[in-house]
Order: C-alpha cells, then sequence, then structure tokens
C-alpha cells in the first residue's frame, strides 16, 4: 500500500521525513507572512501572495515526486541539501525585500534554512550558502533603497547585514562540526557492528576452516532434534576424520594440513545441499549433519564425500598425494540425548578406523529406541 511518509529503502524514507520536516517549517512562514500581510506588514498584493504561496507549494509537491519516484538517487547528494537550501534562500531573500517593520525578525528565515545543513554540507558548502544569502539580501537592500528608499534606514540595514554575516558564519562552522561529528558518529557505529558481526562469527565458525564450530554443531543439533521430536522427517550424524593426517603434518608441515583440511572442507560443502551442514567437531575430525528423511539417501551422500575426498589433488604437493577418510555415519531416534546420537557416531567411526581406514560403517539404533520412540509419537 502507498504511504506518504514511508519507503521500502531505509535512507529514502530518512530522506523523506527531513523533507517533510522542510515542508513544516515551510507552512509555518507562509502562515506568519499571510497574517503579516492581514497586519499590513506585507507589501505584496493578496493576488501575489496566493501566486507565491502556491508556486512554494508546488516547488515542494515537485521535490517530493522526486523523491518518491526516486529520480534524487540520480544525483552526488540524493538528499538534494543544498538545492533545497538554495531554494529557501531564495524565498527569504524575497519575504525580506516585501517586509518592513518586522524585516529583522524574518531574518529568522535564513537561520531556520541553515539547520538543515546540518544533516549533510560540509564546512565549504556552508560558507558558499552564506555567501549566497549575504549577497543575496545584499541585494535586496539595494533595490529597496532604489525603489522604495522611505521604507529603509540605511543604517539598520547595514547593521542587520553585519550581524547576519557574523551569524552565518558562526553557524556555518558549528554546523559543519557538527554534521562531523555526526559523520565520524555513524563510521563508530559502522564499524562496532562489524566488529560485533565479527565476534558473533568467531563465536560460531571454526577460524581454520571457515565452518561451524563444535559449539554450533550443538545448537543446530539441538534445533534438528527438537523438530524431529515434533514429528517431522528425522536427520542422520556423520563425524568423519582424515586417515593418517598426523603424517601429513610431519612430512609437509603444519600449514600444509591446514591446507589440507581448509581443501577437504571446502569440497565437502560444496557436494552437499543447503539444509545439510558442516561443522569442526576437534583436530581434524568433522561432522556433517544431513537432512535425509531417507537412510540410503545420507548413507550415498556419505559414500560421495568418501570418493570425493580421495580424489582431490592439492596445489603444491606431489601429483600423487592423496587423502582418505573414515567415517561413523548414524540416524537420530526422536527423543533420545545427543549425547546418545554423537556416542554412536563415534563408536561406529572407531569401527571404521580398526577395520582399515577409508570406509564407512553405519551403526544403527538399537531396536528398542526406534520401538518407543514410534509409541512416543503415536
Amino acid at each position: 500500500m502507498f504511504s506518504i511518509l514511508q519507503d521500502e529503502n531505509p535512507n529514502q524514507a530518512l530522506r523523506i521525513r527531513r523533507f517533510f520536516m522542510a515542508f513544516s517549517a515551510y507552512l509555518m512562514w507562509m502562515m506568519l507572512i499571510t497574517y503579516c500581510y492581514y497586519q499590513g506588514w506585507f507589501r505584496m498584493s493578496l493576488y501575489g501572495l496566493i501566486v507565491t504561496n502556491v508556486a512554494v507549494l508546488a516547488l515542494n509537491l515537485a521535490i517530493y515526486l522526486v523523491f518518491r519516484t526516486g529520480l534524487n538517487k540520480r544525483f552526488k547528494d540524493p538528499s538534494l541539501t543544498m538545492y533545497q537550501m538554495i531554494q529557501a534562500t531564495f524565498g527569504a531573500m524575497i519575504v525580506a525585500y516585501y517586509t518592513d517593520q518586522v524585516r529583522g525578525i524574518v531574518l529568522l528565515l535564513y537561520l531556520v534554512v541553515f539547520i538543515f545543513g546540518v544533516f549533510r554540507l560540509q564546512l565549504r558548502q556552508f560558507f558558499i550558502l552564506a555567501l549566497y544569502a549575504l549577497t543575496g539580501y545584499g541585494y535586496v537592500i539595494v533595490l529597496l533603497l532604489a525603489n522604495h528608499p522611505h521604507r529603509i534606514n540605511f543604517q539598520e540595514a547595514i547593521l542587520y547585514w553585519i550581524v547576519l554575516a557574523a551569524v552565518l558564519s558562526w553557524f556555518a562552522a558549528i554546523g559543519s562540526y557538527i554534521n562531523h561529528l555526526r559523520e565520524k558518529l555513524v563510521k563508530a557505529n559502522f564499524e562496532l557492528s562489524q566488529a560485533n558481526e565479527r565476534i558473533r562469527q568467531s563465536a560460531i565458525i571454526d577460524e581454520l576452516t571457515g565452518v561451524f564450530n563444535r559449539r554450533q554443531m550443538i545448537r543446530i543439533l539441538e534445533r534438528e532434534k527438537s523438530l524431529a521430536d515434533r514429528g517431522q522427517a528425522s536427520f542422520s550424524f556423520c563425524i568423519l576424520d582424515l586417515d593418517d593426517f598426523k603424517h601429513v603434518n610431519d612430512t609437509f608441515g603444519h600449514q600444509v594440513g591446514d591446507t589440507v583440511l581448509r581443501t577437504l572442507v571446502q569440497t565437502i560443502q560444496s557436494n552437499i545441499r543447503e539444509q545439510d551442514y558442516v561443522a569442526r567437531y576437534g583436530g581434524e575430525e568433522f561432522v556433517v549433519i544431513l537432512a535425509y528423511p531417507d537412510m540410503e539417501e545420507a548413507v550415498a551422500c556419505a559414500e560421495r564425500i568418501k570418493s570425493l575426498a580421495a580424489s582431490i589433488v592439492f596445489p603444491g604437493l606431489p601429483e600423487d598425494f592423496r587423502i582418505t577418510i573414515s567415517m561413523g555415519l548414524t540416524r537420530y531416534v526422536p527423543l533420545e540425548s545427543i549425547d546418545t546420537l554423537i556416542g554412536r557416531a563415534d563408536t561406529a567411526l572407531y569401527r571404521a578406523k580398526t577395520n582399515g581406514k577409508n570406509r564407512l560403517v553405519m551403526e544403527k539404533p538399537p531396536r528398542y529406541e526406534i520401538m518407543c520412540a514410534e509409541r512416543s509419537i503415536a
């Protein structure tokens, strides 16, 4: 549904909210100027006042449509801050020209305009706008002296100009400083969020291999157990271990050993589905959690992983260098503990190691546990 204030893009939504803040200032000053007109303090005709107000509303509508259509994103500054401030400053010049008794108060319009520059502008941009405003007000003084000399006190106008120059210069310096602090705060918040993300990743990711660590593996198992206990499809659990990995470290060094571990993990990750998980269990042992509803499919996947491991070619190592892995596979039975599941897979891995390595051993759950689980689910 269309929303006047909101936008799917958070940055664009923020720009639109800032636009409406500026637009509310326009409305406030339009009401004040209308009041001045009825008090006789504003020399413009009623027709001219109506046309001016309509023009202001039309310009703001045009800016709003630029934001809503996304055309502002094509500009270097998508907030269009400078453009809006130049437009508002020009409006302040017109008001200052047609106002007599309360011209000094009307100069506060310039400060309202400059407040919005705090959101985006740098010191150089602030001073450019200040120079533009002062030049414009100087031109207003010249026009009044030429066209309505009886409506202006020259000494008073010059004093206003000097005060305005001092105030705008001070405001430019303070405004740019505030903007600088805001940018530093945004940068600090971004760096903090990145640091928090790195901390979060380090809490769940194994630094060497880039897969989940043992702690995160337990969390995944707890979640999968919870789903299976509520009647959803069960899962298989596989522990694999590199055969004779100590020989790799002793022969080629630990750095090469680390490369072997990373390469193996990358191969496994690229050959399993998104709903399956790989985690480092410890040392050269890894865990694969397979969400296959059919045990035969889990066995086929594990066999494929074992074959792939034996076919990996490692850059920088002898062409005939190969690794093998031993694997222990089992299936989760609803309502059993995670420790029981891991222990059963570990037993299967031990059998694979003792029976010659480079093999997959499947440890089936005890029949008694299956029967109990089936009765509980029913």
